[in-house]
């Protein structure tokens, strides 16, 4: 196979309600896509990096200037497994190492429709819970432990905490006092590796996950004692195709931010291939446009088809 033309693109589309979290806050949300021709077909992938760096240090201008190298590295060149683009690749450029991985794995393999769990993440104070939901995610705020106790009072779903890394040591008596609640795992609560070994040495019972700090194989491995989950996105660690051929060092669920179809097919392939139930919520409910065309069945699971670009919906603004 040869690599011969990089197109990038832009779409953009308006939150249904505005996201607000301790980090940000949000109107609409604009995405990079990456067009890679490969043997006069074009494949596409979704790059997961915002504008601004609020997230991870790559942000669209970035990922931009790293796939156009990567490309620049890769034009003309014969690929014979998937594995030989790895040298091609750059250091401490996740997302745009996973665009440009993303479209290769697509050329390797026929994508068949996925079939997961389904999630539901619940606002502040919200307790209503969708009947096939088969876990629930919470976001970490000052008034979480009364959220939690009316949502134990009708169901015994299992619960996700999503603390973004906002606790420390002071909070190990509430993650402690939460727990008794039945919580599967608490996200990424901390910012510090040693407040995760401390916090497992007081209280081995609370169950801990990192989602941020899950950006390697390697970094994972630092936290293995401490955690039971960990929540793995593959623009952060830089591939989807290494991910779905090898088993981890323990329980991982495939996390998402916000994405379009064609980022969450791929989110809800590795939920598959982990089976745990991933990050993936049910179309529209967070847009209602998107830039492909799918089909998605929910019954008990979700039923995701390969989404089908519409190009005519993305703003051309690179083209090499």
């Amino acid at each position: 196979m040869i690599i011969s033309k990089l197109n990038l693109y832009i779409f953009e589309a308006p939150f249904k309600q505005p996201i607000k979290t301790v980090k940000v806050n949000m109107h609409s949300r604009k995405v990079l896509i990456v067009g890679l021709v490969i043997d006069d077909k074009e494949y596409f992938s979704e790059c997961n990096a915002f504008e601004t760096n609020w997230y991870h240090h790559e942000t669209i201008e970035t990922v931009i200037k790293d796939i156009k190298i990567i490309f620049e590295r890769l034009k003309g060149k014969t690929i014979h497994q998937i594995e030989d683009i790895q040298q091609f690749l750059l250091p401490n450029s996740p997302n745009a190492n996973a665009c440009i991985d993303v479209c290769v794995y697509q050329a390797f393999h026929t994508q068949a429709s996925v079939q997961i769990p389904i999630g539901q993440t619940l606002n502040i104070g919200q307790t209503n819970i969708i009947p096939n939901a088969k876990r629930i995610k919470l976001k970490m705020h000052s008034n979480v432990l009364s959220q939690v106790e009316n949502i134990r009072k009708v169901s015994n779903i299992p619960i996700v905490i999503d603390a973004n890394g906002t606790l420390d040591q002071n909070h190990f008596s509430l993650l402690n006092t939460l727990s008794k609640y039945d919580i599967l795992y608490f996200e990424e609560p901390f910012s510090k590796i040693r407040d995760y070994h401390k916090c497992h040495q007081h209280y081995p019972n609370v169950k801990l996950a990192i989602d941020e700090s899950a950006t390697s194989i390697e970094a994972i491995n630092q936290f293995e004692e401490s955690i039971s989950y960990a929540v793995i996105k593959y623009s952060r660690i830089g591939n989807v195709s290494q991910l779905l051929e090898q088993q981890l060092p323990l329980q991982c669920v495939a996390g998402g931010m916000y994405e379009y179809q064609l980022s969450k097919y791929f989110t809800a392939k590795l939920g598959e291939h982990f089976n745990t139930v991933p990050d993936v919520t049910p179309s529209g409910t967070y847009f209602t446009e998107d830039y492909a065309k799918f089909t998605e069945t929910i019954n008990d699971e979700m039923a995701l088809s390969f989404p089908n670009v519409q190009k005519e919906r993305l703003k051309l603004i690179i083209e090499k």
